[in-house]
């Protein structure tokens, strides 16, 4: 009995072994050859514009692969990976409608199609669209709450964007 509890436990420590030579701490899988990635500004071509969420965007996407992967930031297209595309909806709709036909709560979303290119492995590749949203009082202007909200939608779809390249999700 002793046998195979040591030998199960061989394995799990094999195949725990392995995983850490494909995944970083974060859980990230960054291929040891992929060594930069460009991230290009997301115009905004939402009808409805918030004057800082392209350059806000753009910002928290770089800084999310600086911080948690290996690859280097680069200035041009000539990188490992390249992320790019465009900010297509920042729209607000009623939630939670009251009986006396006003909403309680709107929900700002802001919606971004994104365009991935991995020059090392062409499979990787892809066209998405994320979109995330937050609740707010419905007696409030968006302008009163958009300094609160939108950071917390931009970390949202900055959070889909790094999970569906660096952990393939």
């Amino acid at each position: 009995m002793n046998k195979i509890k040591l030998f199960v436990l061989s394995i799990f420590t094999i195949f725990s072994l392995t995983g850490c030579i494909k995944y970083s701490l974060s859980g990230a899988a960054i291929q040891p050859d992929w060594n930069t990635i460009y991230v290009a500004t997301f115009p905004n071509y939402a009808p409805q514009q918030n004057p800082t969420l392209s350059q806000d965007l753009t910002i928290a996407i770089q800084d999310i692969f600086r911080s948690r992967t290996k690859l280097k930031l680069n200035s041009n297209e000539n990188s490992d990976l390249i992320i790019e595309g465009e900010i297509t909806g920042y729209d607000v709709v009623p939630e939670a409608i009251q009986s006396n036909d006003i909403a309680a709560k709107n929900r700002l979303t802001i919606y971004v199609k994104v365009r991935y290119i991995n020059n090392k492995d062409e499979s990787k590749n892809y066209d998405r669209t994320f979109s995330a949203f937050q609740l707010y009082d419905g007696n409030a202007m968006l302008s009163n709450v958009e300094s609160s909200i939108v950071p917390l939608i931009i970390d949202d779809i900055r959070d889909q964007v790094f999970a569906s390249i660096a952990m393939d999700w």
